[in-house]
């Protein structure tokens, strides 16, 4: 029998071979037969370890760890690790600066896990220059160098989703993938995406998506496991078509997705909350199904910080579709607390009071949230839209103006000076009526326009300059419009639009010029229009009015004439026959109504002496005791009205007075 030290090594080299060949599963036992042998085999321990990290039960060894290597600094890293991916990260973190004073130099396996956890933490800045370090230092035939990139452009790209005015320019710009791996040109299309490039990040995920595809295939590997490196891919392309309007592509990649049944809490949760969004306002039941598979403890630790956001802020519009306005409140309120940067919130907030039928509190409250954010454009359009729906122009115009004086002070030109807000400015004015302050603004724009460089290559000096040509043409002013349109022309011969405005404004100040110009116009082709189609095409026009008169008599218009509709009469009706005008009448209410019964019940009532018609002999009023009635019968009036039967509120009530009624029959005999 061999000894333990002869097992011990033969039970080594068998892990050496199961690791190399990667059979966790097969090396974890092997690790437990030696540490069974020899309880405080440090390298055994140290190989369990490892081993349970790659199995993935980081739990198992952070707890073999605290047991094993509680005073010992060897599996520092292998516990920072383990901290990062139980989504402990305070710890980790708090680990990693005493392992970093200690080394005088941190080795790259210790930057690289610094990296990630900063990159966990949103903290993209930070992780970008330590991934940066580490790619200049690595060689790339280094088998981690595409790692690095690939960890590199996620950063990238979280910071640009999440910031975009923190991003650098250059790094979106200047993405060149260098390499063959999927995951590198995954990442590269994603930060294209975050910076609103969508037709070079299609691309690059529709490559991406393939190659993945292929090169898994290739080396044999399960269709579970290909189906969940695909669904990652698959779900980013489908959110790059939703954000070009391919809505139906995108719902399709969603719906192959959820039917591959991958099991993947991130990529479900953003596939329930992108469906969400496409859907808005229609299947809202639904939706709310959705979005609670999105906010799941599982899907929180998993989402990174930005992704949580957009989730929420959908959580939020869902309850104001469904006019849930509280609900919506309380969520957007607290997500003010963890988001208070994002003015959209606020926004959601003055929609929910708005749609309470509270315009004027709305206004209110926008113009609170500016106070605190007065640089906000977004916060004073929506307080300008509202004003406008209240007809309140000359509010709207205040509010800009406002927040255009705050850039004036800045002398922040560019943003004072764009067309968007330039043309709102110039509309407000016409609509209060100040005339000479819109063509004032739109001279200091067009001249601006025309200073600045930056928008050599815009359109947007052009239709400044258009607008300023059009106002002075409608105001009168013909000599400076037509100079100004003069300039349009020479710039572009071929503008339809501002040779014919040139046309109207020499019109009225030199009419010679005007039809110079005129002839340079290209005749208007109607070779190519059916002029019959287009007549019967015309909607709301009956047939007889684009019918094609042949001959050129004309058309009698008849006044129309009004059918009339035959009465309805009942079957067997005899017109030779007086209807009775009692027939709409309830039988109880016509004059030929007898209650059965009635004239026996009457004949005891009464006081003594009474009279009673034809009751005695010659009319005396005494009993009838010639033994015969009244030879006649007096009709009863038409004129008199009985009522309409009444629900017995209280049945046993008058069952009692009947019964009573009778008893006194009997006892009276």
């Amino acid at each position: 029998m061999a000894s333990s030290n002869e097992q011990v090594t033969s039970l080594f080299n068998q892990l050496q071979t199961s690791s190399q060949s990667g059979q966790d599963e097969q090396s974890l036992q092997l690790c437990d037969q030696i540490i069974k042998l020899e309880a405080n085999n440090k390298l055994a321990l140290k190989c369990k370890v490892v081993t349970l990290i790659r199995l993935g039960q980081y739990t198992n060894a952070l707890s073999l760890i605290a047991r094993k290597f509680k005073d010992d600094d060897t599996l520092a890293i292998e516990k920072i690790y383990c901290y990062y991916r139980t989504n402990q990260l305070q710890p980790a973190l708090e680990l990693l600066k005493e392992v970093k004073q200690k080394q005088q130099e941190p080795d790259q396996s210790l930057l690289f896990l610094e990296a990630q956890l900063l990159y966990a933490q949103d903290n993209y800045k930070k992780a970008i220059q330590i991934y940066q370090q580490l790619l200049d230092n690595t060689n790339k035939t280094d088998h981690i160098y595409d790692e690095i990139q690939v960890n590199l452009l996620a950063a990238k790209m979280g910071l640009a989703f999440s910031d975009k005015k923190k991003s650098n320019e250059n790094d979106i710009h200047n993405v060149i993938v260098e390499t063959s791996q999927y995951e590198v040109a995954y990442n590269a299309a994603s930060l294209h995406l975050a910076c609103g490039q969508l037709d070079k990040a299609r691309k690059q995920l529709e490559s991406a998506r393939k190659v993945c595809h292929d090169r898994l295939t290739e080396a044999d590997t399960p269709q579970e496991e290909i189906d969940e490196e695909l669904a990652v891919i698959a779900t980013q392309l489908a959110y790059t078509y939703q954000q070009q309007g391919r809505i139906d592509d995108a719902m399709e990649i969603y719906q192959s997705v959820i039917d591959s049944g991958v099991d993947d809490v991130s990529v479900n949760a953003i596939i329930s909350n992108n469906i969400v969004a496409v859907r808005q306002k229609k299947d809202l039941q639904d939706s709310v199904k959705k979005i609670k598979n999105a906010t799941t403890k599982e899907a929180d630790a998993r989402l990174k910080r930005y992704q949580k956001r957009v989730i929420s802020m959908n959580e939020s519009l869902l309850h104001l579709y469904m006019n849930k306005y509280d609900a919506c409140r309380d969520l957007a309120q607290r997500l003010i607390q963890k988001y208070p940067e994002n003015e959209t919130l606020y926004l959601v907030l003055a929609a929910a009071t708005y749609q309470q039928h509270k315009a004027e509190a709305a206004v209110e409250e926008l113009k609170k949230y500016a106070e605190k954010n007065p640089k906000s454009l977004a916060l004073r359009f929506a307080t300008i839209q509202l004003q406008l729906l209240q007809s309140r122009p000359a509010a709207a115009l205040q509010t800009l103006e406002s927040y255009l004086s705050l850039i004036d002070q800045q002398k922040n030109k560019k943003e004072y000076y764009q067309p968007a807000i330039i043309a709102l400015l110039v509309w407000l004015y016409e609509q209060t009526g100040q005339s000479d302050k819109a063509m004032d603004t739109l001279d200091k724009a067009s001249a601006y326009w025309k200073m600045d460089k930056e928008f050599d290559s815009t359109a947007a000096p052009t239709s400044i300059m258009k607008q300023t040509a059009s106002f002075k043409l409608q105001t009168g002013r013909y000599s400076e419009a037509a100079s100004d349109f003069e300039e349009l022309v020479k710039a572009d011969p071929t503008d339809a639009q501002a040779v014919a405005g040139l046309i109207s404004a020499y019109i009225e100040v030199d009419p010679a010029k005007a039809e110079q110009y005129g002839n340079a116009l290209p005749a208007i082709a109607l070779d190519h229009l059916d002029i019959p189609a287009l007549e019967r095409s015309v909607p709301g026009v009956k047939r007889g009015y684009v019918k094609k008169q042949h001959d050129n008599s004309t058309r009698t218009i008849k006044p129309k004439t009004k059918k009339k509709r035959k009465p309805l009469l009942p079957k067997q009706y005899d017109e030779s026959k007086t209807a009775d005008p009692e027939r709409w009448l309830p039988a109880r209410e016509r004059s030929t109504y007898r209650a059965k019964g009635k004239s026996k019940k009457a004949l005891g009532k009464g006081p003594q002496g009474s009279f009673v018609a034809g009751g005695g002999i010659g009319n005396t009023g005494s009993a009838n005791i010639g033994g015969g009635g009244s030879g006649e019968k007096e009709p009863s009036s038409p004129d008199t009205k009985t009522e309409s039967p009444k629900p017995a509120a209280t049945p046993a009530k008058s069952s009692q007075q009947n019964k009573k009624k009778k008893k006194k029959g009997k006892n009276k005999w």
